[in-house]
């Protein structure tokens, strides 16, 4: 193998890995199906966090009632910022 080529098939190999873990995170995330959320809403033990881009946030017609703003960028930020005994709903468009 030439070493001109050597960063692109690295490049590829670790794009591959990383696609294939964030994958295997998603499938591991619970699922909350609209019916578990309506049956909750309003409890004091749910956290929704509205995790819309801005654009998508500010032109939307519907928002959840008592839903949090959050920046989807800001992830890292979300663990310290709200109780961590609540079940956290995440939704984005």
């Amino acid at each position: 193998m030439q070493t001109r080529y050597y960063p692109a098939y690295m490049f590829l190999v670790l794009t591959c890995v990383i696609a294939t873990s964030l994958a295997a995170f998603a499938e591991a995330v619970p699922r909350m199906t609209v019916d578990e959320l309506k049956s909750r809403f309003g409890t004091e033990d749910i956290l929704i966090l509205d995790a819309r881009s801005g654009r998508d946030w500010n032109g939307a017609d519907v928002k959840i009632t008592g839903a949090v703003r959050v920046n989807p960028s800001e992830v890292n930020q979300w663990s310290t910022d709200f109780p961590k005994d609540r079940t956290v709903v995440l939704y984005c468009a």
